[in-house]
């Protein structure tokens, strides 16, 4: 058992070693792009979410008591596959990696959830994910019959195909895996049932795929059906100020953490569909702010649950008077999760208000609603958990692991601004390559 754990960790470390060579390269020099042939590359906004993959996968490892290799094998054969699905340049390739992504996640949920709950959390996620993507597979299709390529780069540079309203069919599936409100019932049972690997995996990467998804879909079809996108963008802030309504109502921690991921992920929808340079930079850094935040609430939810035996807030109380440490990193959590400043979620969601202003003035009543309701069960969370009485059921003798403080404060380093100058940097020239793009595509059409 002992040898085949060692072998387990070190063919651990060298694929992630593997994962993030191309990364290091691109993260310090913001001009590289490596592109073997036509089928596999690195561009700019890609490659930040392979490094957003990669650092919660090493945190999931740290972070991890048990050593069964069916488990690590199920995490990494899904972080390769994350990272294919972002490095592929055809639309076939990241359909199929797109579907695949759905089985390592399903085989956790069904082997090491908790409760008999965790079979009808699964069949959720596949009757979402399937019906959702028959649609973007039949639109793949029609693209490819009409131009004779999937190519997504020739795509972006060259469209000649329009964002009708059949078209926009293609976006169901990106809308139920990021997903917004009206197609999120799959999420919450399945960040309940999921184990502390699967919840932290399926907050910070696999809801990013429909954010990628929708990127791509808007940078290769042209968006001239402006009345559409302002209904779809409209009624995803207007889901995300009910999700934050429903944050408010929530008694499960777990269940309060999946609402809030609806809420950011609605202005990660505005920013995409502004079809702008500043918004696209505001749902960039929306997607990796939320992603390793995310991450670490599920993390500290694992904590306090192994420390209380429950996820009610009725039971987990007090924490503050008996492990202090704890309430600080439920505390430093709590306050980027609400896009406090120094943290990168506040750069992010700052960003969104332009692009709001630039779109509706009614959009921006319902930016700002959602920014002071986040900060409501935000600070709510976090008062039921530390304040009040001590729990009697709180385990005052268990102490916390080293790994779990690790993993934490893994989290809580790249949320802090002032030490991601050069992740900032790299965005802003993503940002204005993307501005190429655009200006590409508004000249071949004049």
């Amino acid at each position: 058992m002992a040898s085949s754990v060692t072998t387990l960790t070190y063919v651990s470390v060298v694929t992630l070693l593997a994962m993030i060579t191309p990364i290091f390269y691109s993260l310090t020099y913001s001009t590289f792009t490596y592109i073997e042939d036509m089928l596999v590359g690195y561009n700019d906004i890609n490659m930040l979410l392979c490094f957003l993959t990669v650092s919660v996968i090493t945190m999931i490892i740290i972070v991890t008591n048990f050593m069964s290799v069916y488990y690590f094998f199920l995490h990494m054969s899904l972080g390769l596959v994350l990272l294919g699905c972002f490095s592929v340049n055809t639309l076939l390739s990241f359909y199929i990696l797109f579907e695949i992504s759905l089985v390592p996640i399903l085989l956790m949920i069904i082997t090491w959830g908790y409760q008999p709950e965790r079979l009808q959390a699964g069949l959720y996620m596949i009757m979402y994910t399937v019906f959702g993507s028959m649609p973007l597979l039949v639109i793949i299709l029609y693209i490819y019959i009409n131009t004779n390529t999937m190519n997504i780069y020739w795509l972006m540079l060259f469209n000649v195909m329009n964002m009708n309203t059949p078209m926009m069919l293609s976006l169901l599936a990106f809308l139920m895996k990021l997903p917004v409100y009206s197609f999120h019932l799959w999420l919450p049972k399945a960040h309940v049932e999921a184990p502390l690997g699967g919840s932290m995996i399926l907050a910070a990467v696999l809801l990013k795929l429909g954010g990628y998804g929708m990127y791509l879909m808007n940078m290769i079809l042209i968006s001239s059906n402006s009345v559409s996108l302002m209904c779809l963008i409209s009624m995803c802030l207007w889901g995300g100020l009910l999700a934050s309504v429903l944050c408010l109502l929530q008694s499960d921690i777990k269940a309060m953490i999946a609402y809030s991921s609806i809420v950011h992920m609605s202005v990660v929808v505005m920013g995409l569909f502004s079809n702008t340079s500043w918004g696209l930079l505001s749902a960039t850094v929306t997607m990796l702010a939320h992603g390793w935040t995310s991450s670490g609430l599920f993390l500290i939810a694992f904590v306090t649950y192994s420390l209380v035996g429950s996820r009610s807030f009725n039971y987990s109380k007090g924490m503050l008077n008996i492990m202090p440490l704890l309430s600080i990193g439920w505390f430093s959590l709590c306050i980027v999760n609400m896009s406090a400043p120094p943290s990168i979620n506040f750069v992010g969601e700052l960003m969104a208000v332009p692009v709001s202003v630039l779109l509706s003035m009614g959009l921006l009543l319902v930016l700002i609603s959602i920014m002071f309701s986040s900060v409501g069960y935000n600070m709510l969370l976090y008062s039921k958990i530390n304040h009040g009485p001590i729990s009697n059921y709180l385990n005052q003798s268990k102490p916390i692991t080293m790994n779990s403080l690790l993993g934490i404060s893994g989290h809580l380093l790249p949320l802090i601004m002032i030490l991601n100058l050069q992740i900032a940097g790299f965005c802003t020239v993503c940002c204005m390559n993307s501005k190429i793009i655009f200006d590409l595509q508004n000249q071949c059409f004049k």
